[in-house]
């Protein structure tokens, strides 16, 4: 990419990238990823613009995703350009790129983009709620037992600190209804709770939470309700201003297939000035007030990567094409087909087989001593690459095929058979 090259020039060069069509123009690779009607040719299409090999296939989107091709292709070529000259002349021009990422995010999002600050990863957002919002000593925080660390001990340390009381809700199993999963936080609600801090898309059981009435029900008590999307963003078509939660956090580097080191924190306009930011570095302002506007005072963080900030948008302008709800569409079939076929081989689900109650994370109980070995023998034996993370868990997302929901569920029954 040149230094005259215009954002505009930048992402129609990925579009005709995300096709590997050579020859193909912008609106012509536009209107391909458009189209209404997708067969299984049309996710080859899309399985084809990524670069693993049909030996090592992942299935752990929970965890990790390849990124889109022209995704990785864009961040080296920004990365040659800044090693090349990386005068500030050159690299003035990624502070529009970044801006631009944002509002393009944003929009997805349904948030402005004042809401959006781009920091490094899932962990990085939810420890700056964490540490940020004003809480005192004897405030209650209510915390869902399957959140991530980052999401729940980390409360605990701030907890030792500072004097809070931090309590992990449990919920059921088998869910039957929205209302138990509901019922198992409202019945938690104390006069002293002051957040309500959970996970949109469970990474241990792949349980889906309510989390527009139960948001609803915290904002009644004025609880600030904090989400942890890492399983959702870039798998759901996530509106947080229907959602009506006050910040959520989530990473590049999973279901959005973007950039490694990159992530998210929405915070909601009216909660911005309380919360403290984590880092202040260079460009926060000389004093106590940052010169920052919104959620930006959020990614004063020093020096970034610049080409991994700028490739986000192109991650972004992937989704655009393709389309976040076809996105959420294609995954729950393929959960569903994944499911299904585990279920049908005798296995017994940990996940809830209803998709109200689960999207992309699908996981197969088993015991703990069986989960290593099992997952190596799947990728050594069947070319799938899963994880051991509550169970067998297998996450498949866009870039999988139904051949490749196929043969994990034809491998769990060969292994444990």
């Amino acid at each position: 990419m040149t230094r005259s090259q215009t954002r505009r020039e930048f992402l129609q060069t990925t579009s005709a990238l995300m096709l590997g069509a050579a020859g193909m123009s912008a609106a012509e690779a536009q209107q391909q990823l458009a189209a209404p009607g997708q067969d299984e040719s049309w996710w080859e299409m899309v399985r084809a613009q990524f670069s693993f090999t049909e030996d090592a296939v992942p299935m752990n989107a929970a965890n990790l995703c390849p990124s889109f091709r022209a995704v990785a292709e864009n961040v080296t070529l920004l990365t040659a350009d800044i090693d090349r000259d990386c005068s500030f002349n050159n690299r003035a021009r990624f502070g529009d790129l970044l801006e631009e990422t944002r509002a393009r995010v944003a929009a997805q999002l349904n948030v402005s983009a004042d809401e959006v600050a781009l920091v490094r990863n899932t962990s990085e957002a939810n420890n700056i709620v964490n540490g940020g919002l004003p809480l005192q000593s004897g405030d209650d925080v209510l915390v869902w037992d399957q959140n991530h660390p980052t999401n729940n001990v980390a409360w605990e340390v701030r907890a030792a600190r500072y004097g809070l009381q931090v309590r992990k809700v449990g919920t059921p199993e088998a869910p039957q209804s929205a209302q138990e999963l509901v019922d198992a936080f409202t019945d938690e609600f104390r006069d002293r709770t002051a957040v309500l801090a959970i996970t949109h898309v469970s990474n241990v059981s792949g349980i889906k939470l309510p989390v527009k009435e139960l948001t609803r029900l915290a904002h009644e008590r004025g609880i600030h309700v904090h989400l942890d999307g890492a399983q959702t963003w870039g798998a759901m078509a996530v509106d947080l201003r229907d959602l009506d939660v006050d910040s959520y956090s989530a990473s590049a580097h999973k279901w959005y297939m973007g950039p490694k080191e990159v992530g998210l924190l929405y915070v909601r306009e009216s909660r911005i000035g309380e919360i403290w930011p984590s880092v202040v570095a260079p460009g926060w302002g000389n004093g106590p007030e940052t010169t920052l506007t919104g959620a930006r005072k959020f990614e004063s963080l020093g020096q970034r990567d610049d080409a991994a900030l700028a490739g986000l948008g192109v991650a972004a302008g992937i989704h655009d094409l393709i389309g976040p709800r076809r996105v959420e569409q294609r995954i729950a079939q393929l959960a569903q087909h994944l499911k299904q076929g585990i279920a049908d081989a005798g296995f017994d689900l940990l996940t809830p087989m209803a998709p109200e109650f689960s999207h992309g994370v699908c996981i197969t109980r088993l015991d703990p001593e069986q989960r290593g070995e099992t997952v190596n023998r799947l990728y050594r034996e069947h070319g799938i690459a899963g994880a051991a993370t509550g169970g067998l868990r297998l996450c498949p997302t866009i870039y999988n095929t139904l051949e490749h929901v196929d043969r994990a569920a034809a491998g769990v029954k060969a292994l444990l058979g």
